[in-house]
């Protein structure tokens, strides 16, 4: 029957929506809601401030209209002539100010005025005023309010006539003398409540505020009749009530009143009388300062030109008045805290500024001035090399940013500078720390702690100086000096070889003493000539053995300082980390002039892993010298690739923060053995040839030189010259004999040997006018104007890069510098015992006059006479020199100008080109591991014994058909004296002194080779390749003879 029903085809069906209500819609009533229940909140939040304003607003309409109804009471009389009554109703009248209603403002003015004038009438023998006071304490407050209320009105308007009258109902409210009438018992407390309330209404603050209004308005200055009373309200809470020492009271005294701008200057003398004697400084403010030195920070001490203003009226007060010397060593001790902690937030240039030099946002950065510098600045780099060194991050630490100021006032800077002044530092140091002191055993470190934040603020300053004179003058200096080492630091760093004596030295109390110690030392070292330093002189603030135990603490803590770094929280500082540097640096050289400390002072005792740090210099430095990019044969100007030219360009302090060996190298190499510095030079030469592909013969062909023997010096510089840089690589030499023609050989570097050695003689001939050599015939250049011509600065580039080969390729050169020329090389400045190698006379002038007690009897000036080519000229040392006479207090800057012209500036163009050549070849920072001497060393060998056995080790025989003839030689040698010794190896290799890590590594090395037997024939030489050419001499005494008729003669440098 369903046969004829359809089930496989096409039917409607009914569509069944199982889904929830549409989302849109669902979102928009939420929507709604929340917007309806938000405009509600917003309707009640509007009716409960509309009600609120409402309520205020009836409430000071109600207030407006009973204050109306109590002036207009008090006008009319209805009130009488109560003083209390109308006291009380001007309180409520004057809550809340005088209002914007000027005429009603004024209304309420008189009013108070005619109760001011009523109330201080004398009756019964006191004021109307204070009477309440005997039968009402609660007056004490009302008193108060009104006192406010009267200095608010004053305020306002403090030149007005109305002024003076409130001026005199307030002196008259706190003279003691108007409340002895009083018959009450508790006359104490209501002092202290009056005292109490008013200080805590800004009492001194609003004063200071009508202070600075009245002194803006005199005219003429300081004659405003207003002044003196305001000044006496100042003080008049303390002398009411002297035991009421709240803060609200004496804090403002500190960091309000005495920050007002020359505040004893712009008050009648008078006033200046009265706050010189009723305000408390030394008593009261100063000592609560100490205690709390967050008050010298707050108030209006919270910027640097208020804190000035602070210190230049302190120096007021407690130096030129006297204060200081008068209340004695503990109120000197209070005076270094207070001060010192308000130097501590002054900005770099402080000193500089109150001395009235403005810095302009134009002027270049400043440099940090010290006593000397032994840093290098910074240099330039061009903007191809930067562009190819590898970019390392590092601060600029030669130079700090300027300070932005408007020019100070000249009669405040003078006073702030006061505190640099001798006779200031000089009180203070009689006072806590000179033999009669009787100050606390703490005043030491507070007073080190006090000249350390006025050196800091000072620096830059000429003054800076003068603060280390000012400490070293007359006897106290000797005293302070031991007084620092003997209290301060002697047994309190017998732990410094370990490196936490450098990480904790900002929490060691007796930092502070060494810091203070080691810049006196410092400065002591810089004046002190060596005759002195060495003397039993009672100038002398420490022995011998005294120096010599805190040079140890002054290596070991640089030592850490360079290895650690000063970056660390509580580790030493940087300043402190170049300050111990320099004084080591400073106690080492006089050491290397006149022994007095043995050869392992100066090494650091835990540097035991050499072989580790050579290793790690070495790692280092090449680490400094890799490239950023694959170019490593893209080259600058000299054809060096430009990342070996930007290497040389760290400074000895960007060093310090970036590689800690080749800091601790380059600014304490002392600390490192001499052989380890000399095996790490070596290792960085090698390096570099590795670097440069100097050793690969396919890397880049040779330059070839042709020399003619009678012209060698003129055709090296010709040929040569031109390479800069490039001098580095292989150098082919063919020598031209005296008939023209071309010797024989093949240069394999002995040649190119015996044109650097020969050239070496030629260019440091005295004869040829670019060098002079001193008493002890150490070499110099020429300082005369002729050696500054332009060609004569190329020779000594010329000459510096020859050097700079010699020391590249381990070759020796006989050649001594003078010691100050050499201190050039690494960047340091020369000193007066410098000055008696090159002019005795001038030496012993000067040493004259730093002794001398009169030198202004002596007529010098800041001049220096100069004769070339018989005319004479003076030379000033300072602009106007010649009308800058000497005196005692600048002697010491003569005596340096002198030294410094002498020995620096005169050769400083001539220096600086034979340093850019020897820079060219040789990194500045590997000259920088050695001092003076060790240079001498470097250059030419070392000055010692001919060590006899070491030379037969490494010597190399050969073509001798037997050994009669070298056991002969070494018998005869062994019988040598050390002259003789030494005109043999100057015979054999050109030079006299041995190599400095010994005969091994002498390149090439000692070579003994038999030249015939022909035994009437005398020895020769091939210097260029270390060889002796020796016949087969048979008997002793033939050896003996021939061989020194050989060397003595300096015969047979002939070529073979």
């Amino acid at each position: 029957m369903w046969d004829d029903v359809p089930f496989s085809g096409p039917s409607r069906s009914r569509g069944v929506d199982l889904s929830t209500s549409n989302s849109s819609t669902s979102s928009a009533l939420l929507s709604n809601v929340r917007a309806e229940r938000l405009a509600r909140e917003q309707r009640r939040r509007e009716e409960r401030a509309a009600v609120r304003i409402q309520s205020f607003w009836r409430g000071r309409h109600a207030c407006g209209l009973a204050k109306a109804t109590n002036l207009q009471r008090i006008e009319s009389g209805e009130l009488g002539i109560d003083v209390e009554e109308r006291g009380r109703a001007l309180v409520g009248l004057f809550r809340g100010g005088l209002g914007h209603d000027q005429e009603f403002a004024t209304r309420m003015e008189n009013v108070l005025v005619k109760w001011c004038e009523d109330s201080t009438r004398v009756e019964n023998g006191g004021i109307g005023l204070l009477s309440p006071l005997d039968h009402d304490q609660s007056w004490a407050t009302i008193l108060a309010i009104l006192c406010s209320r009267i200095l608010e009105l004053i305020n306002l308007r403090p030149t007005s006539s109305n002024a003076g009258i409130l001026l005199d109902t307030l002196e008259s409210v706190f003279a003691p003398k108007n409340w002895t009438f009083l018959g009450s018992a508790d006359i104490s407390r209501s002092k202290e409540a009056v005292v109490l309330s008013v200080s805590a209404k800004g009492w001194v603050e609003v004063l200071v505020q009508v202070l600075e209004k009245l002194i803006a308005s005199s005219t003429p200055k300081k004659k405003h009749a207003h002044l003196q009373p305001v000044i006496r309200l100042v003080t008049a809470p303390l002398i009411l009530s002297p035991s009421t020492s709240t803060s609200s009271l004496i804090r403002p005294l500190i960091n309000h009143l005495l920050a007002v701008p020359s505040l004893p200057t712009s008050i009648p003398i008078p006033s200046l009388t009265h706050l010189s004697t009723s305000l408390p400084l030394f008593n009261l403010l100063l000592p609560y300062a100490a205690s709390d030195p967050q008050v010298l920070h707050q108030g209006r001490l919270t910027g640097e030109l208020q804190k000035t203003y602070f210190l230049a009226n302190l120096a007021t007060f407690g130096i030129t008045g006297g204060m200081l010397s008068r209340y004695g060593a503990t109120s000197a001790q209070i005076w270094v805290k207070v001060v010192g902690e308000v130097l501590k937030g002054v900005k770099e240039g402080w000193g500089r500024w109150v001395e009235g030099i403005v810095e302009d946002d134009d002027d270049d950065d400043m440099m940090i001035i010290e006593d000397d510098s032994d840093d290098d600045p910074a240099p330039a780099p061009d903007s191809t090399t930067a562009t190819q060194a590898k970019v390392i991050s590092l601060p600029t630490p030669t130079k700090r940013s300027r300070q932005v100021r408007q020019p100070l006032p000249k009669s405040i800077g003078n006073k702030a500078a006061l505190l640099a002044s001798q006779t200031h530092l000089s009180t203070l140091a009689n006072l806590l720390v000179g033999p009669s002191s009787k100050a606390s055993p703490s005043a030491l470190v507070e007073f080190a702690t006090f000249i350390l934040s006025l050196m800091g603020a000072f620096r830059g300053s000429a003054k800076w100086e003068g603060i280390l004179d000012a400490l070293m003058e007359g006897q106290g200096a000797r005293s302070l000096g031991k007084r620092l080492w003997r209290e301060g630091v002697r047994g309190r760093w017998t732990r410094s070889v370990e490196s936490t004596a450098w990480g904790s030295m900002a929490s060691n109390a007796s930092t502070p003493c060494l810091m203070l110690l080691t810049y006196l030392y410092n400065h002591y070292l810089l004046l002190t000539p060596d005759d002195e330093f060495f003397s039993d002189s009672p100038s002398n603030p420490l022995t011998l053995d005294e120096v010599l135990d805190l040079s140890s603490i002054w290596r070991d803590l640089a030592y850490w300082g360079y290895m650690n770094g000063v970056n660390s929280n509580g580790s030493g500082t940087e300043e402190a980390r170049s300050l111990f540097t320099r004084g080591v640096t400073r106690v080492a050289e006089r050491n290397a002039r006149r022994k007095f400390a043995s050869d392992d002072h100066w090494v650091m005792p835990n540097l035991t892993d050499l072989r580790g740090f050579v290793e790690s210099a070495v790692f280092e430095d090449a680490e400094l010298a890799q490239p950023d990019g694959s170019d490593n044969t893209n080259t600058a100007t000299g054809g060096l690739p430009r990342w070996a030219l930007a290497r040389q360009r760290f400074t000895k302090r960007q060093l310090a923060y970036i590689s800690p060996r080749l800091g601790l190298l380059n600014n304490l190499p002392m600390a490192v053995p001499f052989q380890t510095r000399l095996e790490v030079f070596r290792q960085f030469v090698e390096a570099d040839r590795n670097r440069l592909g100097l050793d690969r013969h396919y890397h880049r062909s040779r330059v070839s030189a042709t020399i003619h023997r009678t012209n060698l010096a003129e055709d090296g510089f010709r040929q040569l010259n031109s390479l800069g840089p490039a001098l580095k690589g292989r150098i082919q030499i063919v020598f031209i004999d005296k008939w023209d023609q071309e010797e024989s050989g093949i240069d394999g570097g002995g040649l190119f040997k015996e044109f650097l050695t020969s050239l070496s003689k030629e260019a440091f001939d005295t004869n040829r006018g670019l060098w002079l050599a001193t008493d002890q015939n150490e070499l110099y250049p020429n300082p005369h104007t002729y050696a500054t011509e332009s060609h004569q600065l190329s020779w000594y580039g010329f000459i510096g890069r020859v050097l700079g080969k010699a020391l590249y390729e381990g070759i020796l050169v006989d050649v001594s510098f003078a010691d100050f020329f050499l201190a050039k090389w690494l960047g340091r400045q020369s000193y007066l015992d410098d000055l008696a190698s090159l002019d005795r006379d001038l030496y012993k002038g000067l040493i004259t006059l730093k002794n001398y007690p009169r030198p202004e009897e002596l007529a010098l000036n800041f001049t220096v006479t100069e004769q070339e080519f018989g005319v004479v000229k003076s030379v000033d040392l300072v602009p106007n020199g010649s009308e800058a006479a000497v005196t005692a207090e600048n002697r010491h800057e003569y005596i340096q100008l002198v030294c410094k012209y002498k020995l620096d500036k005169q050769i400083a163009a001539q220096s600086r080109a034979f340093f850019n050549g020897l820079s060219d070849i040789i990194d500045e920072k590997w000259l920088r591991m050695f001092d003076q001497r060790e240079l001498r060393q470097l250059v030419g060998g070392e000055e010692t014994l001919i060590d006899l056995d070491d030379l037969r080790a490494h010597a190399v025989i050969s073509g001798f058909p037997n050994d009669v003839t070298p056991r002969l030689f070494w018998k005869v040698v062994k019988g040598f004296n050390q002259e003789e010794r030494k005109a043999l190896l100057r015979f054999v290799t050109s030079c006299s002194r041995p190599p400095l890590l010994g005969f091994a590594h002498l390149n090439p090395g000692f070579g003994i080779r038999c030249s015939g037997t022909d035994t009437t024939r005398l020895p020769s030489a091939s210097a260029c390749f270390n060889l002796l050419k020796l016949p087969g001499y048979q008997d002793e005494v033939s050896m003996r003879t021939k061989l020194l008729q050989a060397i003595t003669s300096e015969a047979g440098f002939d070529l073979s």
